[in-house]
């Protein structure tokens, strides 16, 4: 488990392959739900999930904001990625499951569980995006944001990564990391 209090504040390194534009795009399409042709994005799910058996899309965000603005304690501001009738019969199925907001001592929290987690190739890029969507949330509902915290169940990096990593990691000090 991560928690980053601050998610605006140093959230990519400079060593991340990714640059501003490519992870504005990534963001942008969190939270929109616009789809540039993938097999399916996290927002696309988040924002305009087709139930089986229902004629309207559902935006789960928009369903986050009106519960946290009808009760600032509510536990029920979730919204999921997994949808078992499609998911189950597929080997590629969403990483990040669950997105959950919380209103803490005036401040909007997103805590979100993924299933498995490339800490090096996708973590900068998810932090990112999640900031945008808390970001949006917030302005959705008026309550200012705080932390973002990342519950990894299987957290990794993989062998073409490492270099990077070990490079990034003896480039800080150990009060740093």
């Amino acid at each position: 488990m991560v928690v980053v209090e601050k998610p605006r504040e140093d959230m990519i390194p400079d060593e991340y392959s990714w640059n501003e534009a490519r992870l504005e795009e990534y963001a942008e399409q969190l939270i929109t739900g616009k789809n540039p042709g993938f097999e399916y994005t996290y927002g696309e799910r988040l924002r305009s999930w087709n139930a089986p058996g229902t004629s309207e899309p559902i935006d789960q965000i928009e369903y986050v904001a009106r519960r946290i603005k009808a009760n600032s304690n509510t536990r029920r501001a979730t919204a999921v990625t997994w949808i078992p009738s499609i998911d189950t019969a597929k080997d590629e199925i969403p990483c990040m499951i669950v997105d959950d907001f919380k209103v803490r001592e005036g401040h909007l929290h997103l805590t979100a569980l993924f299933r498995s987690h490339d800490f090096a190739g996708a973590y900068p890029a998810n932090l990112y995006g999640l900031t945008r969507l808390l970001d949006r949330v917030s302005e959705m509902t008026g309550i200012k944001p705080g932390s973002i915290a990342t519950l990894s169940v299987s957290a990794h990096i993989y062998d073409h990564d490492w270099d990077w990593v070990e490079q990034m990691l003896l480039g800080q000090s150990e009060e740093e990391f």
